[in-house]
């Protein structure tokens, strides 16, 4: 036996490595790494999806509130799970009864709702139209009686019950849920960490607001850089296969296709603008454009694992696509860590940067406090921009040092101000 062991060692010892690399490629495809904070890019000259994000992902909602028996808020978040996506995957198992409005036109009400005691609140950052809710859920909620949603209130408490929020005329829907278990999403959200919130109507806009100061950490990340060439192929391509010609004028490098597709590459930031022209009067409506908008950020080849729908502009029809980094947006001056899409008669545009975050960095510097919301509002309200004002929120701006290879994210407030957001600081100096 020994004998035959000694001879036949080294078949053996294949056979020991093909069985344990079988064994490792099952535990790599039965659990992904899903954390959304800390992501690594893989990075080619193909266009190609790395990660298989479904429409109902990017159009998930990006904050997830819990509210106490007490009416505590707390924003909660985790570095270890994609809270979201787990909520999603529990929801798209219910099965929900007949719509029925509780109440429409009073913001006091609608307000109460938003700080239901003992429920979770998943909030989007802008309207969504029902008939996306239902493709990201796997429901059939009726759009007719509820056109579009900003707020799900879910009860952990009482009734087996579901809240549709609509922010236009404060309407609240109420959902019976004839399957489904609300002990997963609690269960779920038990290991999360917590920031105190609370919600609030400004000026007649529904705010997430921090009643006190909060601490956050400064990231740091790694900077990937698409291949622009890729890039404007992707954008480029039709089924017409045009050739794709390039010229260059100063810092730009303008790539065509044809006479009616141009794109135009600013090396000096690295950012594109791309312009599409038909003669068709093809006009589709805005609930459409959030189907084709989905499929037309899956052809630029970009990573979409930490992108989420962000908003609307120019009358709903161009959309917001930004990076989020454990639940709170990411702002850039030049637009880094976002992308803009819009399609109107005959014209089609997008804005973006070939820059994405890779891989997560050790940073050594301290976190970062912030002051209260009230303290803020305050500051703004000193300086002659505060009516201009149309939101507030939280999240990380984006520096990357000069030769664009590493990015420090820094917590700040920012604020809706002539329909762009900027860090607040601008308007206070």
């Amino acid at each position: 036996m020994i004998n035959k062991l000694k001879t036949n060692w080294l078949s053996i010892a294949l056979a020991i490595v093909v069985i344990i690399s079988l064994v490792l490629s099952g535990l790599i495809w039965t659990n992904p790494f899903q954390y959304e904070g800390a992501h690594r890019e893989n990075v080619t000259k193909s266009s190609q999806q790395y990660t298989a994000q479904s429409m109902g992902d990017v159009y998930l909602p990006t904050t997830m509130v819990r509210t106490d028996g007490r009416g505590s808020q707390t924003f909660l978040y985790s570095t270890q799970i994609s809270l979201m996506r787990e909520v999603k995957n529990s929801i798209r198992g219910w099965q929900f009864g007949r719509v029925a409005t509780v109440k429409s036109n009073n913001s006091d009400v609608y307000l109460s709702y938003l700080r239901r005691h003992n429920a979770i609140t998943l909030s989007y950052p802008n309207a969504i139209p029902t008939l996306v809710f239902n493709e990201t859920f796997s429901q059939t909620v009726n759009s007719d009686q509820v056109a579009q949603i900003n707020h799900i209130v879910i009860p952990l408490k009482g009734p087996r019950e579901v809240y549709l929020l609509s922010d236009h005329r404060y309407g609240i829907y109420r959902l019976q849920v004839k399957k489904g278990s609300f002990k997963q999403i609690a269960n779920l959200t038990r290991g999360a960490r917590g920031i105190a919130v609370d919600h609030k109507i400004i000026n007649g806009e529904t705010m997430l607001t921090y009643p006190k100061s909060v601490t956050l950490p400064v990231f740091a990340f790694q900077i990937a850089n698409q291949n622009i060439d890729t890039l404007s192929s992707n954008l480029l391509s039709s089924s017409h296969r045009s050739n794709i010609t390039s010229s260059k004028n100063g810092d730009q490098v303008v790539y065509s296709s044809g006479n009616n597709q141009r794109l135009v590459y600013h090396r000096n930031n690295g950012t594109v603008d791309y312009e599409s022209y038909t003669n068709s009067d093809d006009h589709r409506s805005t609930d459409q454009l959030y189907s084709y908008f989905y499929n037309r950020l899956v052809k630029t080849g970009v990573q979409l694992s930490n992108i989420r729908f962000d908003g609307t502009s120019n009358h709903q029809r161009r959309f917001t696509y930004r990076t989020f980094v454990d639940g709170f947006p990411i702002f850039n001056e030049d637009g880094y860590g976002s992308i803009q899409l819009e399609a109107n008669t005959g014209a089609e545009r997008c804005q973006m940067s070939r820059y994405s975050l890779q891989v997560p960095l050790p940073i050594n510097q301290q976190e970062v406090k912030l002051p209260a919301t009230s303290e803020v509002l305050n500051e703004l309200h000193a300086s002659p921009h505060f009516k201009d004002i149309k939101g507030i929120r939280v999240g990380y701006l984006w520096r990357s040092d000069d030769n664009n290879k590493v990015v420090k994210l820094t917590p700040t407030y920012f604020v809706r101000y002539h329909g762009n957001w900027v860090d607040y600081e601008q308007l206070i100096k």
